[in-house]
């Protein structure tokens, strides 16, 4: 059999109502030397009929029917399945793919290329043209400037490893994030950014990314991953990108205090804060000053005007 150039990974969840959109997409796409596999994650509904139907009338599709353990777990199995092709992406079950999205994507690929990134249609920040290197795509992706997603990009297959989607099965919100960075660790190349969109992006209101809340605990975990992740020689240079990355999440530390009514610093509070000396960190002065906000009276201050600056946002976008 011949090995595809592209392998295309779509893990498979009570997916019913949108998977028949998002597979027709892609085996209309103008590229052809593919293989798709879903991996039907133990879903309860009919989207395990609709996978092997699909199987039936292709032989592109492979499927695999395993038991529920999450997208990540599903994402890792496909690209463990793939390992004749020379580049993988991922597609989200209730998502699409535009007509020439992998003809897009694989024309840019060469020699001095590991990962194409194209852009999506929902994506609040438009990409510019133009390359990077390592280094630069692990402070982008900390920043969320480029998103820390699994789709939209083209991964070359043998940057993955045993460890690229080593993380629990109840992380499920930012295991994602994980991943782009150990892939973009593992680079030996050059990182292509193209504006072009490659992707069609549902906003699925039953999403965990919409119905997810953040807590403390789990905040200090996903910061100890995105600590973790990265390799002990590039600890010195990377690590003020992922403090400014937690800092983000400022009013979640901040919260604590006024919504527990006390003063005691949680550990996570601490651990950022013996961070930012550590290494150095400089960054904003209001995202270091929130940190101070360790009581419930400031942090109610603290909450009250993080409020008032979204809500002014809201209605300047709303304006414009």
């Amino acid at each position: 059999m011949k090995r595809p150039k592209i392998s295309i990974v779509v893990p498979v969840y009570k997916a019913e109502r949108f998977l028949q959109c998002c597979v027709d997409s892609i085996l209309a796409q103008t590229f052809e030397d593919f293989e798709l596999l879903l991996v039907d994650d133990g879903s309860p509904d009919g989207s395990g009929a609709i996978c092997d139907a699909y199987a039936a009338k292709d032989a592109r599709v492979r499927v695999f029917h395993v038991t529920n353990g999450g997208a990540n777990k599903a994402r890792a199995l496909g690209v463990s399945e793939s390992a004749g092709s020379e580049y993988v992406t991922f597609v989200d079950s209730d998502d699409s793919l535009p007509h020439t999205a992998l003809q897009d994507l694989y024309a840019l690929t060469g020699e001095e290329y590991d990962i194409i990134i194209g852009n999506y249609d929902r994506n609040p920040k438009q990409y510019a043209d133009g390359e990077m290197d390592k280094f630069g795509l692990v402070k982008q992706i900390y920043a969320y400037n480029i998103a820390p997603s699994p789709y939209a990009k083209l991964f070359r297959r043998k940057l993955f490893d045993e460890k690229t989607f080593d993380l629990p099965r109840d992380f499920v919100v930012g295991e994602d994030f994980i991943m782009n960075l150990r892939l973009a660790f593992a680079c030996k190349g050059k990182i292509r950014i193209v504006p072009t969109v490659v992707y069609h992006y549902n906003d699925n209101a039953e999403g965990i990314m919409n119905t997810f809340n953040y807590t403390l605990d789990y905040l200090g975990r996903s910061y100890h991953f995105k600590k973790s992740v990265i390799p002990e020689p590039y600890r010195e240079r990377c690590m003020p990108y992922c403090i400014a990355n937690v800092l983000m999440m400022n009013h979640v530390i901040v919260g604590h205090y006024y919504y527990h009514k006390t003063r005691e610093k949680t550990q996570l509070h601490l651990q950022v804060v013996a961070d930012i000396h550590n290494y150095g960190y400089r960054g904003q002065w209001w995202e270091r000053f929130a940190l101070r906000f360790s009581n419930p009276l400031f942090s109610r201050l603290y909450l009250g005007i993080r409020a008032l600056m979204l809500w002014m946002k809201r209605m300047k976008r709303r304006l414009t």
